[in-house]
């Protein structure tokens, strides 16, 4: 259906360039890259990951929207407004959790009973994810930062490199997920791989975004090895979740990195609200894309 292509395609240009500042903000705001390279480096990640691995969230789709496509066209509508909204009002609401909070409002709506084990194990993963991330992360920080270096300069360029490389998998991870997933929604065709593809350019270069940044430098000023432990962190789980076929959102476990690894300097002061904002948009992101949807069908 055209009009799920052509939806799925600009909500793809949102989330490409909502997420641009996450994955290579830190190369860019160290200098480490001019930005239309590091954005360059972004979108080709984004890229890659949708066309090797965005086959792996099919399964996904086929539980939570079993549906023809007219009504398919609901929940991509709904999400689409409510991320439109979101996005330009830079409230970090999660656009993998709208849309399935989307789907389970569509079966609510049209009386099919949904696959809830298939539910219960995305609500786990996004339960425990987060957990998972401030933990790993804080081991991680506090070994980097314990460890003693003979070279300060060398180290200081590996990690560097690190964070080039981390950064490009960050950029893998979030297009085999969530640009994957609403590639899947949209269809498996050429025209369809090429239109999510370019989609994933336009929003990298012409609407990126700072809501994580913004969010990690509140919470405390970021060093090359908390922007490394926390990008690592947040990918290799967001990778899992893409293996596992469980959409996951990038902005949840990112920010609980970011938290991690500021957890671990005992003596930082860090700044918890804004990462409580968005806990509270996490749990209610699923509920305004349900409740939406349910009332748009």
């Amino acid at each position: 259906m055209l009009a799920i292509v052509i939806f799925s395609f600009l909500l793809v240009i949102l989330v490409a360039g909502n997420n641009s500042s996450a994955v290579s903000g830190t190369i860019i705001g160290s200098k480490m890259m001019n930005r239309y390279t590091a954005l360059a480096i972004t979108s080709a990640g984004y890229v890659a990951g949708y066309l090797t691995e965005g086959r792996f969230l099919q399964h996904a789709v086929v539980e939570l929207l079993p549906f023809r496509p007219e009504y398919v066209l609901f929940a991509i509508i709904a999400s689409f407004i409510i991320f439109s909204i979101a996005f330009f009002v830079k409230v970090p609401i999660s656009l993998t959790m709208a849309l399935v909070g989307s789907a389970i409002g569509l079966s609510l709506k049209l009386r099919y009973t949904a696959d809830l084990s298939f539910l219960t194990e995305i609500i786990i993963a996004w339960i425990a994810a987060p957990i998972v991330s401030i933990v790993f992360s804080y081991i991680l920080n506090d070994r980097l930062s314990r460890m003693k270096h003979r070279n300060l300069w060398s180290y200081a360029a590996g990690i560097k490199l690190m964070l080039i490389l981390t950064a490009v998998f960050t950029a893998f991870t979030l297009g085999a997920n969530t640009i994957g997933f609403l590639g899947d929604i949209s269809g498996t065709g050429a025209l369809n791989e090429v239109l999510i593809s370019i989609g994933s350019v336009i929003g990298t270069f012409f609407f990126s975004s700072g809501i994580i940044r913004s969010v990690s430098q509140n919470m405390y000023m970021m060093k090359y090895t908390n922007a490394f432990s926390s990008q690592l962190v947040s990918a290799i789980v967001v990778e899992i979740s893409t293996i596992l076929s469980i959409p996951m959102s990038n902005t949840q476990t990112l920010t609980s990195a970011v938290l991690g690894a500021g957890l671990s300097y005992k003596a930082k002061a860090i700044y918890l609200k804004p990462f409580f904002y968005i806990v509270i948009m996490w749990v209610l992101s699923p509920i305004i894309g349900m409740v939406f949807t349910y009332m748009l069908a």
